[in-house]
């Protein structure tokens, strides 16, 4: 389109020209971007004004990087730098023209072949909505798409005189919200009667001083009002107390050292540094992880850290996920990878997290963060500070000890915790990652023996008998698990749709 003379094969294939190097690298450059920004993955019958923005940005991305690349390959030589501009005009407008014409298909063939939509008019219920804004035109959709149909919109009223004679989705804004009566009224007069009114969500598009009115000019017809979010069963349910929050008040009675407040400023320091200087070793391995497993590349679940507050854990995908392309489930053995084994056995599909450490998520060193499920009958001490990368239970077992071994190790740590032991659990880190996790039986015990004088009275005669403090920890743990087990139902935690892979 810039000048067609560019195209000219020259000595093709001996002298490979400028502008077909361009056209090829772009090309490419394309293919790679529409596979990381899943352009396929998007339904064209459902296309959106969100799924243009991922066009958009899929065609940027190829336009930069093909630009990089043959600048640093040929200068940009021999290629007009209009050229990047046009490409990326033509592609992502050629996209968007492709779904939006693709959407237009369906919409034709949901008209003639779809199911028979039509309703008897006697069935319907008919419906006015009060306010206009985007969740009173989802709505008008909603009903729209409903099969069999059982509620037409028939009007739209707002207090704002700009908007009347417009429409919302179709549906004509008629009037004032204080002539709700006789409009009511009129409708009636042409045999059509209005069964309900749809108020808005935003209650400032209706003003206090003439709710009052509205509402009796409402019931003296007998038309019932309901909010939008209720005639569409979008109330949402009263919160629950979770297990952290319900808990939490106890770690008042737990204080950690004064170590903890100045220890922020550490995270945020070396967090940063580690950023810059792992950036290069982070991108081979999200570079390792596309190759082995594909996008996206990171793992988000949501976690309970400091105080109870929740927040998504990040981490590089190690595993396949649960079904293939075609819907069937993938045997559980063969969704890690031996690639994705190595990465988990040195951590570095952690390195995502250095961001939480820095968002103030959470801590380098400190106890794991737990899923709701896995906290202990009393979180409150453990969520009195940052969670952490790594550790005193890492570097003394890990996953072999217990939850109620960890719990003691984890509070021992956050009782005693000062920049010596700090630097004692990343020195215990880096041997962990080398040499693997090794049962420190030592420090276990010790834990669990100071757990128990610490919190539980019991627990001294326990340690003054035969039975050492990890047996009886250990035998009291088993029957808390089924306790624990039982509280599961009652847990409700907020799963990122993309959370597939095994906490």
């Amino acid at each position: 389109m810039r000048d067609p003379v560019l195209l000219d094969p020259g000595a093709l294939p001996w002298d490979f020209p400028a502008p077909y190097q361009y056209a090829f690298i772009s090309t490419a450059c394309a293919l790679l971007m529409m596979l990381c920004f899943r352009l396929s993955d998007r339904m064209g019958q459902f296309f959106s004004v969100r799924d243009a923005f991922a066009v958009c940005g899929a065609a940027a991305g190829a336009v930069v990087s093909s630009c990089v690349i043959l600048f640093a390959l040929t200068r940009f030589e021999g290629v007009p730098r209009s050229t990047p501009l046009i490409y990326g005009l033509v592609l992502s407008a050629s996209m968007i023209a492709i779904r939006v014409a693709t959407r237009l298909r369906h919409k034709d063939l949901e008209r003639k072949h779809g199911p028979d939509s039509r309703t008897c008019e006697d069935d319907l219920q008919r419906v006015i909505v009060v306010g206009v804004d985007r969740l009173a035109s989802a709505a008008i959709k909603l009903t729209d798409y409903l099969l069999p149909r059982k509620t037409q919109i028939v009007a739209a009223l707002d207090g704002r005189p700009r908007l009347v004679g417009r429409k919302i989705a179709g549906v004509s804004i008629v009037g004032d919200p204080r002539d709700i009566g006789s409009i009511i009224d009129e409708y009636a007069v042409h045999g059509v009667y209005v069964d309900q009114v749809w108020l808005a969500e935003d209650r400032t598009l209706l003003a206090p001083e003439l709710l009052a009115a509205f509402r009796a000019q409402c019931a003296a017809r007998g038309v019932a009002i309901i909010g939008i979010s209720e005639a569409l069963n979008f109330i949402a349910s009263p919160p629950t107390a979770s297990v952290a929050g319900a808990a939490i008040d106890a770690a008042g009675q737990f204080e950690p050292p004064d170590y903890f407040e100045s220890k922020r400023l550490i995270d945020l320091c070396a967090a940063s540094l580690l950023c810059v200087a792992t950036l290069p070793l982070a991108l081979c391995v999200a570079y390792v992880v596309f190759l082995d497993v594909g996008a996206p590349l990171l793992f988000w679940q949501q976690r309970i850290g400091r105080n109870g507050q929740k927040f998504l854990l990040y981490k590089f995908r190690t595993y396949r996920a649960p079904f293939d392309e075609n819907g069937r489930p993938a045997p559980e053995d063969q969704r890690l990878s031996r690639v994705g084994r190595m990465i988990r056995a040195i951590r570095l599909d952690e390195l995502p997290q250095l961001y939480n450490v820095i968002a103030g998520h959470m801590s380098l060193i400190g106890p794991r963060p737990l899923l709701p499920q896995d906290q202990p009958d009393d979180p409150g001490p453990r969520l009195s500070v940052r969670p952490g990368l790594t550790g005193w239970a890492q570097i003394n077992g890990g996953t072999a000890v217990s939850p109620e071994e960890k719990n003691a190790l984890d509070l021992w740590y956050i009782k005693h915790a000062d920049l010596r032991l700090d630097l004692e659990i990343v020195v215990g880190t880096l041997l962990v990652a080398l040499a693997g996790v090794r049962l420190n039986n030592r420090a276990i015990d010790h834990a669990v023996r100071w757990y128990h004088e610490e919190f539980d009275a019991a627990g001294r005669d326990a340690a003054r008998g035969d039975e050492t403090p990890r047996d009886r920890h250990r035998r009291e743990g088993a029957s808390d698990q089924t306790n624990r087990r039982r509280k599961l139902e009652a847990v409700q935690i907020d799963y990122p749709y993309r959370a597939v892979e095994p906490g």
